[in-house]
């Protein structure tokens, strides 16, 4: 059991119950399955959706692996607290991964992301129907731009998207569309304070006003070697700027995260960038590099650091946003994984497949049950 302050004033905390619930299923061919980092992924009423994503199934990328995207639909339901998978004949329209993906109340929207021919500005929306046991997909308008590894956040009908990875360069736009209205298209909200991706994007109503949360995130700079974020930034939708909140202990990026109640957010690990920075400074070291024995040199440094990475931060934090706090929930049970998503499911929060090291991923469907006790 792992717990968390919530509520200062009446003493209550949240417990923590972690259970590794399903898998992704294994592809034709194979005996097990390698898992998937940047799956669209969310829940639409009984039905949890995954989808997509991206491996190397032949070997590592510093190995001359070539990463593989999918556009194959795996369908779950609940029974007896495990997961069993319902059977589904289709498929996205196209190979994606690395989308801004949230749960609608109409569906599972995923907007953007990559593949093997590049960016994508594409948006979709996954829903379940009932009739014909089965998922259908509905085209919805194109982002104002490709972009990947962008932050996705809903609130009743309306979607958010923030930062993500241009063709360019990092973006600092956040867009918005109205699922009742959706031929009005994308409304372009206050610019984010900084360029980021990989960050963690969640709505909070309190006393009826909603507001949006931008936590942690980086931005790749000129130099090749990225700035990773410990900060957090607060929205209404209406204002004209962000508000910088309380920063975080350390940065982090590409971890998930979830809004609890109306004053909390969770954070489910992330990068805090200790391996990740030293890989970048290898490689940036490698271009600028004059003769073969030194590149040779730095890119036997650098795979060696990718072939020892040690996995990610299990730390749980929880951040409440009225007093600015942020503090240490315990730690996850399994490896953590990055570059997926997080979404409630009922009482639970569930986050399927993702990164859990350099190159490998995870087929793990896991799931974390959080109950209030009084102390």
């Amino acid at each position: 059991m792992l717990s968390v302050a919530d509520n200062f004033a009446q003493k209550k905390t949240p417990a923590i119950h972690w259970n590794r619930a399903g898998e992704i299923p294994p592809l034709a061919g194979q005996n097990a399955s390698l898992g998937v980092a940047g799956p669209v992924a969310g829940v639409d009423g009984k039905i949890i959706v995954v989808a997509g994503g991206a491996n190397f199934p032949d070997s590592m990328p510093w190995e001359g692996g070539h990463k593989k995207y999918y556009n194959n639909i795996y369908l779950f339901q609940k029974k007896a607290g495990q997961l069993i998978t319902l059977k589904t004949d289709v498929a996205l329209a196209e190979n994606i991964a690395y989308a801004a993906c949230c749960s609608t109340p109409k569906g599972v929207l995923y907007a953007g992301g990559e593949n093997e021919t590049g960016l994508s500005d594409k948006v979709f929306l996954l829903k379940w129907n009932d009739a014909v046991k089965n998922v259908v997909t509905e085209k919805l308008p194109a982002l104002p731009y490709a972009v990947t590894n962008a932050a996705a956040a809903s609130y009743n009908n309306i979607v958010f998207i923030a930062g993500g990875e241009g063709r360019n360069n990092v973006s600092r736009k956040c867009w918005s569309i109205d699922l009742n209205n959706t031929v009005s298209g994308w409304k372009e909200l206050a610019q984010l304070p900084q360029p980021v991706s990989h960050a963690v994007l969640v709505t909070l109503e309190s006393a009826g006003v909603l507001k949006l949360y931008l936590i942690g995130g980086r931005n790749k700079t000129a130099s090749g070697i990225s700035e990773l974020y410990n900060t957090v930034y607060e929205l209404s939708p209406g204002q004209e700027q962000w508000k910088e909140l309380p920063v975080l202990p350390y940065a982090l990026s590409a971890g998930t995260g979830a809004a609890y109640g109306t004053s909390g957010i969770f954070l489910f690990g992330g990068d805090r960038g200790t391996t990740f920075t030293k890989v970048e400074t290898c490689i940036a070291a490698i271009n600028k590099a004059t003769n073969d024995r030194e590149k040779q040199e730095l890119t036997r440094q650098k795979n060696q650091l990718l072939e020892s990475h040690p996995g990610f931060s299990k730390e749980i934090l929880y951040y409440n946003i009225n007093s600015g706090r942020c503090l240490s929930a315990g730690f996850m049970p399994y490896p953590v994984p990055v570059t997926t998503t997080a979404f409630w499911w009922k009482k639970s929060v569930v986050i399927p497949g993702g990164e859990v090291k350099a190159g490998v991923r995870t087929p793990q469907v896991l799931i974390a049950t959080i109950k209030r006790r009084v102390q």
